[in-house]
């Protein structure tokens, strides 16, 4: 694999039947398949002479199958089903270079996963709907790993039940508020890099963590609250259980990773707007806003670290304003340009400035100037992407 060249290539294929029994319930079959492969790599020295490289490929391939039973009888609905899900994906490493010294790295993971769900909502009255989810899931991983110090495996199943409840509220003037209490999960995980296998035992190292999960907490109001008006704004609270952070830090002898476990909590604000100043001038705008604290941990040489949420900014907003011009014969054209800003983050769990992973603040711009034509059937446009 080449060290300087990133590829990716993918294709799926999904279906969907719908069939009604009658005017109360229905059933719903959706199944898919995607393949993907890509080919990447690090060149961490940056020199001419090789001293730390890691050329990679890997491959994924996805089968899911889901059936539903819906249910919609007046006041009551409901929604629920059986899914499943499988993969068997892998990366390969070879061959690697660390401080001059030459090796490989193969790591193959299959995911068997198996849920059963339920959601019923009730219409209090026209204005006030409350609803309830419930999900079982199991799920099985099976990973075989190689640092260049022979094959080793590991197994473990991961059993979940998450749930939600929901309240919707419809406003006099029509908008509409809603407040929301999720749980979810996601299964434990295997290290994703084990080179801990260095000390050949699987034991405190090819070990995957426990479930992580989050309760998120929120409330928001979306609708129109004037004629040339358009909003949705969101605040929120998350809370992150046995989360896993690959924590790296610059030693003297180069870098060391621990494997952490992490309580996080989250809390921000969203919001989107569509301004119509005219009825052919549009100004569009977002705003996100996000705290992440992420707790101090000890590793296992008894060193505290405080690890940082990744690809995190704290602030990103956007502005877009829009002119449609009707043209003859009833086409338009549409210009529209866009400025997005996104505050300075980390590209991994880490603040080490040894580390190099700041990503500095950017802004970007782009525009559109786009002919539709007048059934909207076809459309021509130049544009400019950063």
């Amino acid at each position: 694999a080449s060290q300087t060249e990133v590829t990716n290539e993918a294709w799926g294929i999904s279906a969907t039947v719908d069939y009604a029994f009658n005017d109360e319930f229905a059933t719903k079959f959706i199944a898919s398949h995607r393949s993907s492969e890509y080919e990447s790599g690090l060149d961490d020295d940056g020199f001419l002479d090789d001293f730390l490289s890691f050329p990679e490929v890997g491959d994924a391939d996805q089968t899911s199958i889901e059936v539903q039973l819906n249910g919609d009888m007046g006041a009551w609905d409901f929604v629920s089903g059986v899914y499943y899900f499988e993969e068997e994906g892998g990366n390969l490493q070879d061959p690697t270079t660390f401080n001059t010294f030459p090796g490989f790295f193969i790591l193959n993971q299959e995911v068997t996963s198996v849920a059963v769900f339920g959601n019923v909502g009730y219409n209090v009255s026209d204005d006030f709907r409350i609803s309830g989810g419930l999900r079982i899931t199991n799920d099985e991983k099976d990973v075989v790993a190689n640092v260049s110090t022979g094959f080793f495996s590991a197994s473990q199943d991961f059993d979940e039940v998450s749930w939600e409840i929901a309240a919707n509220y419809t406003l006099s003037g029509g908008m509409n508020l809603y407040d929301t209490i999720q749980n979810g999960y996601q299964s434990g995980q295997f290290p994703a890099r084990p080179y801990c296998l260095f000390g050949g035992t699987v034991v405190g190292c090819l070990e995957a963590s426990d479930n992580i999960t989050a309760t998120n907490y929120e409330v928001g109001i979306k609708g129109q609250p004037f004629d040339r008006l358009q909003i949705s704004a969101a605040l929120f609270f998350t809370q992150y259980d046995d989360r896993p952070y690959q924590v790296s830090e610059t030693t003297a002898t180069g870098f060391d990773t621990s494997n952490l476990i992490v309580e996080q909590d989250s809390f921000g604000f969203e919001w989107e707007s569509t301004a119509f100043i005219t009825e052919n001038f549009l100004f569009h705008a977002t705003l996100g806003y996000i705290d992440v604290d992420v707790k101090d941990q000890v590793n296992a040489a008894g060193d505290t670290l405080s690890p940082v949420a990744p690809l995190t900014p704290e602030l990103t907003f956007s502005i877009s304003p829009e002119a449609r011009i009707p043209m003859a014969g009833g086409g338009e054209v549409v210009l529209r340009a866009d400025y997005s800003y996104r505050d300075e983050m980390y590209g991994e769990p880490s603040s080490d400035p040894g580390r190099f992973t700041q990503i500095d603040s950017r802004g970007l711009v782009n525009f559109d100037i786009a002919y539709h034509s007048p059934d909207a059937s076809w459309s021509a446009a130049l544009y400019g992407r950063n």
